[in-house]
């Protein structure tokens, strides 16, 4: 009986620190990077060749306009719920974005519905590549 309680409670241990991890990450890098969305997949190929479809990215929140410049990849709340594009032209009270892999721009948006933009290091976009891939299959599964 000693064997299976110490296994009963490795297992109790185990899961309480997977548990911790997958809530206690995303928790601590809204902290850091001071936006309630962290982390973010990417669902389309409109920002190939930067960004891939199912790469995960981070994202860090912006505090003002002035913390938004020409050519950052910025993240923003629209209809259908998040976009990810570059900023090709800003202006006194909106920004217009593009995906790299569009033939067009996107509508302007406001400065308020930046939610932040894309980690670098380097210069270059932090991603994951495929981690992302989780993410759009958890969300797309029907219940």
């Amino acid at each position: 009986m000693g064997k299976f309680l110490r296994n009963l409670i490795g297992w109790i241990l185990y899961v309480a620190f997977l548990v911790g991890l997958i809530f206690g990450i995303p928790k601590g890098l809204a902290y850091f990077l001071k936006t309630p969305y962290p982390m973010a997949s990417i669902t389309s190929g409109s920002m190939w060749p930067a960004l891939k479809k199912g790469d995960l990215i981070l994202i860090k929140g912006v505090q003002s306009k002035n913390d938004i410049n020409l050519n950052d990849i910025v993240v923003f709340k629209n209809a259908k719920g998040f976009t990810i594009h570059r900023v090709v032209k800003l202006g006194e009270n909106t920004l217009t974005t593009k995906g790299d892999a569009n033939n067009v721009s996107d509508e302007p948006i406001r400065y308020e519905d930046v939610v932040g933009k894309l980690l670098e290091l380097n210069n270059t976009p932090f991603r994951v590549p495929m981690l992302g891939n989780v993410s759009i299959m958890i969300n797309n599964q029907k219940i």
